[in-house]
């Protein structure tokens, strides 16, 4: 009896003391006012006009995308995922004949370590729940059969940029976010649906939709994995 009660104790005290982290967390991001620049509550842009005026990636369903201990970095040090900016055609500029990206709006939220974890801890409850887990099947994989799939019949670098070999600058485009370190950024499951499925997550995204095979939302789910 007295081992149930020093138990049920103990869960009452976690419960309580995660539901405070929790409420530390988003009260973090309203302090830092994320939402000025994220959508955090949804849906989805539903027009143009409001994918104009969008200033930052959404995070209303950041626990299903992200893994959570790179979360925890980047909220301490924000750094340029995507080149040209959120929407980039916001940030293109023309001289002459060339298009060059402006400047770009940066982050101005660091936070501390302990911060940066509560925050996290509270960003990897916002989910959407039609969202399947378990899809993704980490697998031996041939680099150069996803290359050929992903980059000469799919031309992914025509909009995101592949990290480059051995410190050197990557290649590819820049109106989408960069390929470098995803494997550690994103959650497998959330790339998958993603890429079976780009305007289930917003309807106005640029990136079509394909009708790929199992093997083949594997192999490339796979391949972006190992980009950390």
């Amino acid at each position: 009896m007295k081992r149930l009660i020093v138990l049920s104790c103990l869960l009452a005290f976690t419960m309580a003391f995660t539901g405070q982290a929790l409420a530390d967390g988003k009260a973090l991001v309203d302090s830092n006012k994320c939402g000025d620049c994220h959508q955090m509550a949804g849906p989805a842009a539903a027009t143009i006009a409001d994918v104009m005026k969008r200033k930052a990636p959404d995070l209303f369903y950041a626990g299903s995308k992200f893994n959570k201990e790179w979360l925890v970095g980047y909220i301490q040090n924000p750094t340029q995922l995507r080149p040209a900016g959120t929407v980039y055609r916001n940030n293109i500029k023309t001289e002459g004949d060339k298009d060059i990206v402006g400047d770009l709006p940066k982050c101005a939220s660091k936070l501390s370590a302990g911060d940066a974890a509560a925050v996290a801890d509270y960003l990897m409850t916002l989910t959407d729940a039609s969202m399947a887990a378990g899809v993704f099947k980490q697998d031996k994989f041939k680099k150069a059969r996803a290359k050929i799939l992903m980059k000469k019949k799919e031309a992914c670098d025509a909009c995101h940029m592949f990290p480059g070999k051995k410190g050197k600058p990557g290649k590819g485009g820049v109106s989408c976010p960069t390929f470098a370190g995803i494997g550690a950024r994103l959650n497998p499951d959330w790339m998958y649906s993603f890429i079976k499925h780009p305007q289930h997550w917003d309807p106005k995204v640029w990136m079509a939709k394909r009708e790929f095979t199992d093997a083949q939302l594997q192999l490339m789910v796979n391949f972006l994995s190992s980009m950390k």
